[in-house]
């Protein structure tokens, strides 16, 4: 009996070893990062920012359930108050009104930034 229970065991074991993770959905983009201003191209915080607004864009719905292929973005930004202000908007030919389209950001330091899609208004 014990040897029937040690197979059941390794074959449950090797079932579960083999599952299958889920794909993630992934979608290439593109962003072309501009500073307005010399005080937001050297603002302490701006790598930071850049780097978790491209997390957040990467992971959001709105780009990874998007029709368009490949987004290309040009990222306009500056000094606002103590924060950055970032303004996106995609280069997609045909896909201007498309709310994956339009984003602007708002950043006070990596852990605070606020990104919020439009519909080109």
């Amino acid at each position: 009996m014990k040897p029937f229970v040690l197979l059941l065991l390794a074959a449950l074991l090797l079932a579960s070893c083999a599952r299958k993770e889920p794909e993630v959905d992934f979608k290439p983009i593109q962003l072309g990062w501009s500073a307005l201003s010399e005080a937001a191209e050297n603002h302490p915080q701006k790598d930071a920012c850049v780097i978790a607004i491209t997390s957040f864009l990467m992971r959001d719905k709105h780009v990874t359930g998007s029709k368009i292929e490949s987004l290309d973005y040009v990222v306009r930004y500056d000094v606002k108050g103590e924060s950055l202000e970032f303004q996106g908007n995609c280069e997609n030919p045909g896909y201007k009104d498309s709310v994956e389209c339009h984003w602007t950001a708002v950043c006070t330091d990596a852990e605070k930034v606020v990104v919020k899609f439009h519909n080109g208004d």
